[in-house]
């Protein structure tokens, strides 16, 4: 089999590695840079302290802070107008998954005409942008690490992504102390949504050696971090090896992408407004149950570094089985809620099964189902 492998992102990491922010865009040849995170950074003090340390290394800064949840087109068109304006060579942003997707926008936006909806899909000839930096405060979306965006399209009410290398940062700064903060829900949904990653990109379509190796160690780490890190959000230990966790599963489904899970994710999301870890993990021990059909192999590995026994002998069903048990049990110790514990009637929840097979990552699923068949397993799902 041929395949190919994606270069990724230079990464530092460590305690206090965001303090050599500063040092690391000067060395990029920036000199005056656009600030991107979320007013919650903002409060936590997060945001300020990167602001003057990028200062204190004789650049100049403006500061986006108006990144919303599911980055909407509009705001990332304004925010790219202002960067634009205000000509800046360089853009640091500081938070999860929406800050950074947001930032990628910024990005494409700086030499490519807007809107963004027009570069929705995989775009290999836009002009480049500027550099990025990329300081994730949480340990879930592995986009740190990742050529890719997700935003939400406003006219059309779904969202879509931007795959691209002007999506792919220049750097990314691991620092596990900025982390330490995250609440208890927040260090369970994002940690939720990184072993998504992990376990789709192995057992999806496009699946190779390296995405394998990454998503097992992944798996592995999230397996015995996460519940640490969701009990004692203070254990530096964990909170380190989540960040590791999280960026190994973004660099695996960067190479393999996601399938089935996603699809139901993204659906429920829209649907529900549901948390995206959430969404991730709701249906998840059954969407590997599903794929152990044709995947028992990669199945079974998962199952290993859940460190789930599995007979020698034992059939395809019957490793799906293990694997949907192990996964639930890890997803339920850090309390993701089900589908009926978020209220949602089970009739809704059967209805969007039609716009999960009509979702772009369903392509990518192991073997081909029917509606009916999602909408089964998304019944499994519901109050387990």
């Amino acid at each position: 089999m041929i395949t190919s492998f994606n270069i990724f992102v230079p990464v530092l990491m460590g305690s206090g590695a965001s303090l050599r922010t500063g040092l690391k865009v000067r060395e990029l040849g920036c000199r005056k840079v656009l600030v991107v995170y979320d007013k919650g950074i903002e409060a936590a003090g997060i945001a300020g302290t990167i602001v003057e340390n990028i200062q204190n290394a004789g650049l100049e800064t403006v500061c986006f802070d108006g990144v919303l949840p599911d980055p909407p087109d509009t705001m990332v068109e304004q925010a790219a107008e202002m960067a634009r304006r205000e000509q800046i060579d360089g853009i640091v942003a500081v938070g999860g998954g929406s800050s950074m997707d947001t930032a990628k926008a910024i990005n494409v936006l700086m030499n490519n005409e807007p809107p963004i909806m027009r570069y929705f899909g995989v775009q290999k000839n836009l002009k480049p942008g500027v550099p990025m930096v990329f300081i994730p405060t949480t340990a879930g979306t592995g986009s740190e690490v990742t050529h890719m965006c997700v935003i939400s399209c406003t006219s059309l009410g779904k969202k879509d992504s931007v795959v691209s290398p002007v999506c792919l940062g220049s750097l990314a700064i691991l620092d596990p102390d900025l982390t330490l903060g995250l609440p208890p829900k927040m260090t369970a949904a994002t940690g939720v949504d990184a072993l998504a990653h992990a376990v789709e990109s192995m057992t999806g379509g496009q699946a190779n050696p390296l995405s394998d190796a990454l998503a097992r160690e992944a798996i592995r780490l999230i397996a015995k971090w996460l519940p640490i890190a969701y009990r004692d959000g203070s254990n530096l230990e964990a909170r380190e090896n989540m960040l590791l966790a999280s960026m190994f599963a973004g660099m695996a489904f960067t190479n393999a992408l996601v399938h089935l899970g996603h699809s139901i994710a993204h659906t429920l999301g829209a649907s529900f407004h549901l948390p995206h870890g959430v969404a991730c993990g709701v249906a998840l021990p059954e969407v590997i149950e599903y794929a152990a059909k044709t995947e028992y192999k990669k199945v079974r590995m998962i199952c290993e570094c859940l460190g789930a026994e599995v007979e020698e002998n034992a059939s395809p069903e019957e490793i799906g089985a293990v694997a949907r048990d192990a996964l639930r049990a890890l997803i339920k110790s850090v309390d993701i809620p089900n589908l009926q514990q978020l209220g949602i009637p089970l009739e809704d929840v059967l209805g969007v099964a039609p716009m999960v097979v009509a979702d772009t990552g369903f392509a990518l699923v192991p073997y081909r189902i029917t509606a009916a068949k999602v909408a089964e397993m998304l019944r499994s799902a519901y109050s387990a």
